[in-house]
């Protein structure tokens, strides 16, 4: 029997979008996605819906600023409406906190129609007391009469589990990225290494990289501070930068400030033109001061790449195995960031070791595994 399952996203990203369209053509399950709004411009604004255009809408919208919650909540009336439209039976809302996934919540309430919730969030970080508080009179009750619950891995788990949830609702739903496309086209960028490395400007034995926006949570000052360090020994080593945002003028002005050599910003780049930066680098840092989970440490692994991540990565639980595949320092400590660092430029040979052991850990988190929990929450009704 096929499954007529409403998806409420925030925005549109890449990665969700592959995954639709793979769920799209599945046999049991019929999405329709509704996005809250288009990409962020440093998360990919060009991003088009693509072929799910045919069972994805962007939904019309407007934001209410509330001062004491510290932030905009996105806010899509027309989602009522859509709902009542579609017959379905599942609603999936991408998280609680926005206006536009509580009215689906509540939309799902009054029409008895089954809903679960995809968690992100984690105990990493501290949270605004407002926002706790809001939780704990909420989210109880969301996660009591939610049919189950998709958390992205073990932290987030353990987040739901704080707020009521059982083991038993639980079924794992990463966000993961196209596993087997970064595989197969890092190795074969690989396999030009050299000459790639002529065309981009790299001109050191070695790169360490960094994929993601350009902004304060991701702690990219703490990065540079770290590569500064280990320049004073090690001067055949390159950090390339792949992102925007606003925090860019800044982070350049930094570098020249503390005079930081061979560090290359690349901007933007499309999904689909990646593997080329994954395949001539040798190490992936992810150096986030709050990072609900971190997809990028999956197309990272895929490519075999080995991983240093801050300890307020989301993900980390999950993907990084410390001393198989990686490292994990404390995030806005550069001297520890810099060691590890280190430790894979003295010993080249583990680069390569390290790279192979990620990505057959990450083999297991492709989209497959996502569908397959989809499909068992699914079918426990």
């Amino acid at each position: 029997m096929v499954k007529r399952i409403a998806f409420i996203h925030e925005e549109v990203d890449a990665y969700r979008i592959t995954f639709f369209e793979k769920l799209y053509r599945s046999r049991n399950i019929r999405p329709t996605v509704f996005y809250c709004e288009k990409a962020h411009p440093h998360r990919g604004g060009r991003l088009t819906l693509g072929k799910s255009f045919q069972f994805s809408e962007i939904l019309p919208g407007s934001q209410i600023k509330i001062p004491f919650l510290e932030r905009e909540i996105k806010y899509n009336p027309r989602i009522w409406k859509r709902l009542s439209e579609g017959s379905f039976d599942y609603i999936i809302v991408g998280g609680y906190y926005h206006i536009t996934m509580l009215l689906s919540i509540l939309w799902a309430l009054i029409h008895s129609v089954p809903y679960a919730i995809i968690s992100e969030s984690h105990l990493l970080n501290r949270r605004n007391i407002w926002k706790s508080l809001l939780k704990r009179l909420l989210l109880p009750f969301i996660i009591k009469h939610a049919a189950f619950l998709l958390p992205l891995g073990k932290l987030q788990a353990e987040y739901l589990i704080q707020y009521g949830a059982k083991a038993k609702d639980m079924y794992y739903f990463p966000n993961t990225s196209d596993v087997n496309f970064f595989t197969v086209e890092s190795d074969k960028h690989r396999n030009r290494k050299k000459e790639l490395k002529k065309e981009l400007g790299i001109k050191s034995k070695y790169v360490v990289l960094y994929v993601g926006r350009l902004t304060k949570e991701k702690g990219l000052f703490t990065l540079l501070k770290a590569f500064k360090e280990i320049k004073r020994s090690y001067d055949n080593a390159t950090l390339l930068i792949i992102g925007e945002g606003r925090l860019r003028n800044a982070l350049e002005n930094f570098i020249n400030k503390k005079e930081i050599d061979n560090v290359l910003f690349k901007g933007f780049i499309e999904n689909k033109k990646l593997p080329r930066y994954y395949a001539v680098s040798d190490v992936f840092v992810l150096p986030s001061r709050n990072e609900p989970w971190g997809v990028v440490v999956t197309e990272a692994m895929a490519s075999a790449l080995p991983l240093i991540l801050s300890d307020k990565v989301g993900c980390r639980r999950d993907l990084l195995k410390v001393g198989k595949n990686g490292f994990c320092f404390e995030k806005d400590d550069p001297r520890q960031l810099a060691s590890y660092i280190e430790r894979f430029l003295e010993n080249p040979a583990s680069i390569k070791k390290m790279g192979n052991d990620s990505r057959n850990i990450i083999k297991k988190f492709d989209y497959s595994y996502c569908e397959k929990n989809l499909k068992n929450a699914l079918g426990r009704r």
